[in-house]
């Protein structure tokens, strides 16, 4: 057996000023990609600090922030209302693995009153774990495999959900039963049953063919993966009838409209409601918490492993520091919090329109509440196919990287939503947008 010794690789500790290629250089060494989450490659930067509505860097340079980690951070970064809530959690009670936690049955009470559908709620660490514990409960309750998904709908990392909705447009856009990554269970992709976003027929057809196999519909009720694109009239209203006439239950995807869009999540906005709701990002404020709400004859499936239950047992579930961040979250937010972000939302999708306008560039605006997404299409799409494809995505890059050199870090995808938080202010809104019309200037 061949004997390994031991490298030394440490390094002194990184400190503010230190040269941003020379740290990412280090990352490289020692970490596959240089960061744990694939995605954090563009831009190619290091983060330092983070607070209120503004990032910076490891070289002192500051940027408004409108990736707030996909929608994470919902009061601001490093908010000390939420930070010194969990600080007080954590140092009365960590992790014990008994019973219930105290914020735990605190957090789920607010969540009830509050999401329309919800009548029991878990807790788990993220979304990706809730969407997996909604699909173990879909086929407990039902007895069936099959998941009917949307086309370019990300719904976490979990094998039979991770179909069709790799990130990416021209190209690289994902194809329908495409599985997402290298790795993931080919399988996964031959049963599932992909429709386009606001295709009623296409779900009418499905369902006519596959009824019977059908567990549930997976499906975010606003569509964030590639942008924000409502649906059209009716067509949450068909896949709740089709579900209810198949016996297949519906879940809805809140892991970014919840707790943003409203308190009760995008369903309570538009009143179709979901079987079951994952939701996760905005709940916490970035801190590491996610769960999944439902009815009680749904969730109660939910529980020690058995022939007819869905194992739950997970040892960073409903973490007692995350639960006091989720609640002084839900506090904040349930204190005008949520009203803040629909006026700085509606200030922002106003002044890009006028930038637009007066850019002369083809491009549009849509988005709800605090967030919003910018296509160089001349009308919104309205499903993954207009937005991967019919799109001047070459045009959309380069506003991307004008932004960002004018101080305002947005998402690196270029069909990807933007986003406010309540530490943003008026100024910085405003600031915002006059950098957009820069950027559209300098493209058009």
């Amino acid at each position: 057996m061949a004997v390994t010794t031991h490298k030394q690789v440490h390094e002194p500790a990184i400190r503010p000023g230190a040269d941003r290629e020379q740290v990412l250089a280090r990352a490289e060494r020692v970490i596959p990609n240089g960061m744990s989450s694939g995605g954090r490659g563009e831009p190619r930067d290091v983060m330092v600090a983070g607070r209120g509505a503004y990032l910076e860097n490891v070289e002192g340079r500051q940027l408004i922030d409108h990736l707030l980690c996909w929608g994470a951070i919902v009061v601001g970064h490093a908010d000390p209302r939420v930070n010194e809530a969990a600080a007080r959690a954590a140092a009365r009670t960590d992790l014990t693995w008994v019973g219930p936690q105290q914020g735990e049955i605190e957090l789920a009470e607010a969540i009830v009153e509050a999401m329309p559908s919800a009548e029991k709620v878990a807790f788990f660490p993220t979304g990706t774990e809730a969407l997996l514990h909604a699909v173990h409960v879909a086929r407990a309750a039902t007895g069936r495999k099959r998941l009917m998904m949307i086309h370019g709908s990300f719904n976490g990392w979990v094998d039979p959900l991770a179909v069709g909705s790799r990130f990416g447009y021209g190209e690289f856009a994902a194809q329908p039963n495409e599985p997402n990554s290298a790795g993931l269970d080919p399988a996964a992709a031959t049963e599932a049953l992909v429709i386009d976003w606001n295709d009623a027929e296409a779900a009418r057809r499905v369902f006519a063919e596959h009824g019977s196999e059908i567990a549930a519909v997976v499906t975010e009720p606003y569509m964030h993966t590639f942008g924000c694109v409502a649906p059209e009239p009716g067509f949450l209203e068909t896949l709740r009838e089709l579900c209810d006439r198949h016996g297949s239950l519906l879940v809805y995807d809140e892991v970014k409209t919840g707790f943003r869009a409203d308190l009760g999540g995008y369903q309570k906005l538009h009143g179709v409601l979901p079987d079951l709701t994952g939701f996760g990002k905005a709940v916490a404020n970035g801190w590491t918490l996610a769960g999944l709400a439902g009815r009680a004859s749904a969730m109660e499936v939910l529980g020690e492993g058995g022939p007819e239950s869905a194992d739950t047992n997970g040892t960073m579930n409903a973490q007692p520091y995350a639960l006091a961040a989720g609640m002084a979250t839900f506090e904040i937010l349930r204190d005008g919090g949520i009203e803040r972000l629909h006026q700085l939302g509606a200030r922002m999708r106003a002044g890009l329109e006028e930038a637009i306008a007066a850019a002369d560039v083809e491009a549009c605006v849509t988005g709800i509440g605090s967030e919003w997404a910018l296509y160089f299409r001349p009308t919104p799409p309205r499903n993954y196919r207009e937005a991967a494809w019919d799109h001047d995505h070459e045009r959309a890059e380069a506003y991307l990287e004008e932004m960002l050199e004018l101080g305002v870090l947005e998402p690196p995808l270029a069909i990807g939503d933007r986003r406010l938080s309540l530490a943003h202010t008026e100024e910085d809104v405003d600031r915002a947008i006059e950098a957009a019309a820069e950027a559209l200037r300098r493209v058009s």
